[in-house]
């Protein structure tokens, strides 16, 4: 992790009113950041102008493989599994899609259509399908939003194993605080449309979801918090 993989610098970005306003943002390659903050700052925008969906001023650099996951799964729902993972690959690399599978930890389920999967294992595709291409870098925006809260914490543990098997700099968006902490290396605050705090997560990984109720977790949290208002 010695040089940045994505530099922002100076990003504004206006719809009617200013939403990002001269942001700076540095991440390194190989780095996990999750960017949180209240709604309405600009965090979803961040991610969209880092992925070219939208055009803004200022520099951005970022490597021309990106994969994105949304918080909408976005699957076919007409393909399989199969095919959904398939889908932006060159051409059907049945060597990659069983490696895909092994690594989604969904063998057998090839053949299954979205509307057979529980909501984990859409996003799961959801992922893999993002991560096909070998993207070096990957944005998630809110990916386990739309899950109840016991999907959501065995998808945020899955999740955190998951990070380990893969070598993608990753920059996630959420309300979730105890999910930035628990996965990242570093979290970014945004405020009024910028970059307000950031904060260095010291804790050892893997992480698992038992560190939550520890009191240096609470007290992190607690600072990050506070750092919205």
């Amino acid at each position: 992790m010695s040089h940045a993989l994505v530099s922002v610098k100076g990003l504004n970005v206006h719809f009617k009113e200013p939403v990002l306003k001269g942001l700076f943002l540095s991440v390194k390659k190989g780095e996990f950041v999750s960017i949180v903050g209240k709604s309405g700052v600009g965090k979803s925008t961040l991610l969209n102008a880092i992925s070219g969906l939208l055009k803004g001023e200022g520099e951005i650099h970022a490597p021309p493989t990106i994969g994105f996951v949304f918080q909408n799964h976005s699957l076919f729902p007409w393909m399989t599994v199969k095919e959904n993972l398939s889908f932006g690959l060159h051409e059907n690399d049945e060597k990659k899609i069983q490696e895909l599978m092994a690594l989604l930890e969904m063998q057998g389920k090839e053949n299954d259509y979205p509307t057979q999967l529980s909501g984990g294992q859409q996003q799961r595709v959801s992922l893999g399908r993002a991560l096909a291409t070998n993207p070096s870098l990957l944005l998630m925006d809110e990916p386990f939003s739309s899950l109840d809260g016991h999907t959501r914490l065995r998808m945020q543990e899955w999740m955190m194993n998951l990070i380990q098997k893969i070598d993608t700099t990753t920059i996630l968006v959420t309300h979730d605080v105890d999910e930035a902490i628990l996965l990242s290396d570093r979290i970014v605050v945004m405020k009024d449309g910028s970059i307000h705090s950031e904060h260095v997560v010291p804790f050892t990984k893997p992480r698992l979801n038992e560190i939550r109720y520890q009191q240096p977790f609470q007290e992190l949290k607690k600072k990050i918090i506070e750092s919205y208002d």
